[in-house]
């Protein structure tokens, strides 16, 4: 009985299967780099409840808005927003308040969001 070639066996053979066996499929791309999350800046329309829930927020409404927060009508306009409250506030929310206010929050660093599981 006559044994076919062991060519298949040769090391060029097996190089050349080695090299080949990745032929016609597509390299994966890499994973995309991607920034952790980040919270959208505190502005007129976020609720001041939110604004305040934050040290760095809270900061800007003590330091811009002093006694604001020790007021004893809070807890009735705390879900609203500077600028739904504006027009409520029998003119002690000045525009010069509204836009000194606004700047600082613009001014603070952006805050990475934690994943909830």
């Amino acid at each position: 009985m006559l044994e076919a070639p062991r060519l298949w066996k040769s090391p060029l053979c097996l190089g050349l299967l080695a090299a080949l066996s990745g032929c016609g499929t597509a390299p994966t791309p890499p994973a995309p780099v991607l920034s952790p999350p980040v919270a959208e800046p505190f502005s007129l329309q976020t609720p001041i409840d939110q604004i305040a829930a934050d040290p760095r927020g809270k900061a800007v409404l003590e330091r811009d808005l002093p006694g604001m927060m020790a007021s004893p009508h809070y807890q009735m306009f705390n879900s609203m927003s500077l600028s739904d409250l504006a027009p409520l506030s029998g003119g002690r929310l000045t525009p010069e308040k509204l836009k000194k206010v606004q700047d600082d929050l613009l001014s603070l660093p952006p805050k990475a969001v934690t994943p909830s599981p």
